[in-house]
């Protein structure tokens, strides 16, 4: 058993609410919590275009007490209405949605959601990361979605990302299908007889060009044996993920980035890793495009397992991800990270931003990070 399995098994036996498992293997990063910090300083080399990164202390935004229970339970969707923000996140089983401030998230209430038709019979599904398209008022919910192998214990489980549409602003909401799955099979002894868990991330995405980019973790089947895939990507046009959307209530064609193209099938076909690959493991948390830095920037969760620290990764175009390092270093646990920027589109970061993520004290004694976990956020400035 490798280090990043060790780890992962490690988090799932500290607490019952863990949705872990190695998704994506990462190199050495430099250490460093609060301050500035410059990227290009690691095994991935360095490159005249390479940012520096300054890291704000943390700020409580909610504590456990104030915070929803479960919530956020993954990457949250922000949209941003004047002075006002709304924001969808996952709590436990089903999606949530609050409106207020980037001080107060909850400051107007608080509104508990259902995804209606589900097409598939999932045990979980909530989201998660949002897209609206102005032309047709059309929201999309990014969500992760679980089937748990054994139920009614949710783990192990085997996860997939999928798509809902709301037609009024986010109050109802619609399953349009499912969008990415593993090319490992549900029915595989890695779930079956090893019962091991996947989780396949939590929706973040980005725009590159005319086109939805969506990060996730993949697990290959290789000659019956499994393989983890790093930070694996999968694209489909805007233009027809509307289209399918708000003609047909469906999804269009996602193909997944393998070997060089754009080759494989969403829906189980194989990824190629965008990171290269160790002996340690990460999840993705969020990616944004930043209009500053003219980037593509990412923020991850990474060891040590289970008080894991966070990680910046950037990229000029969406594929080739370069400048691993370390950017928060909180004795605890940090996960369930959301990049939020400050202009009228959350999801576009600037020269100044906000990271938000949930803190929890020494994780392995506390137990639960529903009922002891804070909302907390750094303001990072970029140049």
């Amino acid at each position: 058993m490798s280090q990043g399995e060790c780890a992962s098994q490690s988090k799932v036996s500290a607490i019952g609410l863990l949705r872990v498992v190695i998704l994506f293997t990462i190199v050495a990063g430099a250490t460093a919590g609060c301050g500035t910090i410059e990227s290009g300083q690691q095994r991935m080399g360095r490159s005249a275009s390479s940012s520096i990164v300054r890291i704000g202390p943390p700020e409580t935004v909610l504590s456990s007490t104030e915070r929803p229970y479960a919530w956020p339970d993954g990457t949250m969707g922000i949209l941003r209405d004047g002075a006002k923000y709304r924001f969808f996140a996952a709590a436990n089983g089903y999606p949530k949605a609050t409106m207020g401030t980037l001080d107060n998230p909850i400051a107007e209430g608080v509104r508990s959601l259902k995804i209606e038709g589900l097409k598939k019979p999932y045990d979980y599904v909530a989201g998660g990361p949002i897209y609206r398209d102005d032309h047709t008022g059309c929201l999309l919910m990014f969500y992760h979605a679980e089937f748990y192998i054994f139920p009614p214990w949710y783990l192990p489980f085997y996860s997939e990302i999928g798509l809902a549409r709301s037609r009024d602003e986010g109050k109802t909401w619609i399953d349009i299908g499912t969008i990415l799955t593993p090319h490992l099979s549900q029915q595989a002894p890695y779930f079956q007889t090893q019962r091991r868990a996947w989780d396949i991330g939590w929706g973040g995405y980005t725009i590159v060009g005319e086109f939805f980019y969506v990060y996730f973790a993949d697990l290959l089947d290789v000659v019956g044996e499994h393989r983890r895939v790093n930070h694996a990507v999968a694209r489909a046009r805007i233009d027809d993920v509307i289209r399918a959307a708000t003609e047909q209530g469906t999804v269009s064609t996602w193909v997944k980035y393998y070997e060089g193209g754009w080759l494989e099938s969403g829906l189980g076909g194989r990824s190629s890793p965008l990171i290269a690959q160790g002996d340690e493991s990460f999840l993705m948390g969020d990616v944004s495009y930043n209009t500053y830095l003219k980037k593509y920037v990412a923020v991850l969760i990474g060891e040590p397992w289970p008080n894991s620290d966070l990680y910046w990764i950037e990229s000029d175009d969406g594929l080739r991800w370069t400048h691993y390092h370390k950017i928060v270093d909180d004795p605890g646990e940090d996960i369930y990270v959301t990049i939020a920027g400050l202009g009228e589109q959350p999801r576009h970061s600037g020269k100044e931003f906000y990271v938000y993520y949930v803190h929890s004290p020494d994780f392995p004694k506390m137990d639960n990070r529903n009922k002891v976990g804070n909302l907390v956020r750094r303001l990072i400035t970029v140049r």
